[in-house]
């Protein structure tokens, strides 16, 4: 009867942890409590792995995607979102992390905003829609942050800024974010070399030109990027 207690005890304990609300602000940034929140998410585990079920602040259903598995951040299944008047906003399929299928997204409306056909997570074909429905030209849903001149331009920037500050070699693994207006912040060092190298590569992406921002459905978008600077 003790264990049978015990084991009771420790599932009550895992059930309670997985309903509980993580909050986030607008551009789902993490926060510690409701305070300033956009939106909360209850995390659920089930039989084919862990539910996400995310909603606006105000308890309006705002997405779900089924994992396989959440650590790895592998969808398996539907993942779905809607508007905070209810509407429909996007329905995608993934097959073990994969983007399979048609992937539609919808304006507030109710109309058709792009429709993209993808094979094993490769883009095939897709058509884009204005509000009234009518057939547009085709652009990327997502364009990437981009130096001036292109990635080679930003390397020269690098070779002609960065001071060794030691002999230490190797990769200097850093993310950050590019903000609206080309600026970066967030910085965040995933894999350093030392103390003084580490900090010489944030210096010199600090003080780094503005870059071209990124896009999401053809809107300016504050995007969150990642690269390796190599020290020989």
């Amino acid at each position: 009867m003790k264990n049978l207690l015990i084991v009771f005890a420790l599932l009550f304990s895992l059930t309670f942890y997985a309903q509980k609300k993580v909050y986030f602000t607008e551009d789902f940034k993490e926060l510690p409590s409701a305070v300033n929140a956009f939106y909360y998410t209850i995390y659920e585990e089930n039989q084919e792995g862990t539910l996400r079920t995310s909603y606006y602040i105000d308890n309006s259903l705002y997405s779900k995607d089924q994992f396989s598995n959440y650590k790895k951040r592998i969808i398996n299944g539907t993942s779905e979102s809607w508007y905070q008047n209810g509407a429909k906003k996007t329905l995608a399929l993934y097959s073990k992390g994969k983007q399979e299928g048609v992937q539609t997204r919808y304006y507030e409306n109710g109309q058709i905003k792009r429709s993209e056909n993808f094979k094993n997570n490769k883009f095939v074909d897709g058509k884009c829609f204005d509000e009234n429905g009518t057939e547009i030209d085709f652009f990327p849903y997502y364009t990437k942050p981009e130096f001036p001149g292109g990635i080679n331009a930003f390397y020269k920037y690098i070779a002609q800024n960065f001071k060794s500050p030691n002999s230490a070699k190797g990769q200097i693994k850093i993310t950050f974010t590019v903000e609206k207006d080309g600026t970066l912040t967030d910085f965040k060092i995933v894999e350093g070399l030392n103390y003084d190298m580490n900090v010489e590569a944030l210096r010199v992406l600090f003080h780094s030109p503005k870059w071209l921002p990124g896009k999401i459905d053809g809107e300016i978008a504050s995007v969150k990027f990642g690269l390796p600077l190599t020290v020989k």
